[in-house]
């Protein structure tokens, strides 16, 4: 008996429940509804039931805890916050080169370089140097929202000959295969701002034409973290060559440096 009355106690309690739940659609504003369902669904109890159409929650409980819902939509569901990110490039290039040349003429016997020719006895020293200096400052920006991936690319496709041969019934032909290749340079990143600080996963390259059938490649991937309208480091390349020429009345020296710097940062702009 008392059996019973447990059992009828709890379908009336169901009954109960049942009766006492509503629906309701509540719109999300910052993100995919979808995103949202598992983060809701442990807010409602055994009767109650989430889903997603488009950009609406479907939420069926209890008037307490769809008002929980709501509640809780109200913090989390604010719009994303716009950044701009911002990546520069510093570039230092200098060249310097000297060179000595020396020559000595008696007539009929000439060594070394002498210009214009000489008399019946010249000598000749010359000493030349010539030092260069540039740079080569570049800056990409775009705007993203706060926890969104952004990328920005620009660039070129350049056409690159490769020769081929072919042999056919009527012998050994030529002829040039042509296939494109990007030459572009920017950046994929993706924020996350937290308070007034910011983690930002970045990709950053930069690809560069040199010569008619030659490519500089420089990438860099990282994740950084720093205050926001900061400037933080990603990366630095550097590169250094010399070159010695030596022959007979002329001895040249070639010293080339070439330094890049890679920096970005997120301003907010809400």
């Amino acid at each position: 008996m008392r059996y019973l009355i447990t059992v009828l106690f709890l379908v009336l309690s169901g009954i109960s429940q049942a009766a006492n739940s509503e629906v309701a659609t509540i719109r999300i504003m910052s993100r995919p509804a979808a995103s949202m369902v598992d983060t809701v669904r442990p807010m409602l109890g055994q009767d109650g039931s989430v889903s997603a159409f488009h950009d609406k929650l479907i939420v069926k409980g209890t008037p307490d805890e769809i008002a929980a819902v709501r509640a809780m939509l109200m913090e989390i569901d604010r719009p994303a916050r716009r950044l701009i990110i911002e990546v520069r490039q510093a570039g230092k290039l200098s060249q310097s080169s000297r060179s000595l040349g020396y020559g000595v003429s008696t007539g009929d016997v000439q060594i070394g370089r002498v210009t214009p020719p000489g008399n019946d006895a010249d000598a000749q020293l010359r000493y030349q140097s010539i030092q260069t200096r540039g740079r080569g400052d570049s800056l990409q920006r775009v705007q993203a929202l706060d926890g969104r991936p952004a990328l920005i690319r620009a660039g070129q496709s350049v056409p690159v000959y490769q020769a081929q041969q072919y042999v056919g019934p009527w012998g050994v032909s030529q002829g040039y295969e042509v296939e494109y290749r990007d030459a572009t340079s920017g950046f994929y990143a993706l924020p996350r701002v937290h308070g007034e600080q910011v983690t930002i996963e970045i990709y950053q390259h930069n690809d560069r034409l040199s010569g008619s059938d030659r490519f500089n490649i420089q990438q860099a991937s990282s994740m950084l973290r720093g205050n926001l309208g900061q400037w933080m480091t990603l990366g630095s390349v550097g590169g250094d060559s010399r070159d010695s020429r030596n022959q007979i009345g002329l001895n040249v020296q070639t010293h080339r440096a070439r330094d890049t710097e890679i920096e970005l940062r997120v301003l907010p702009v809400d």
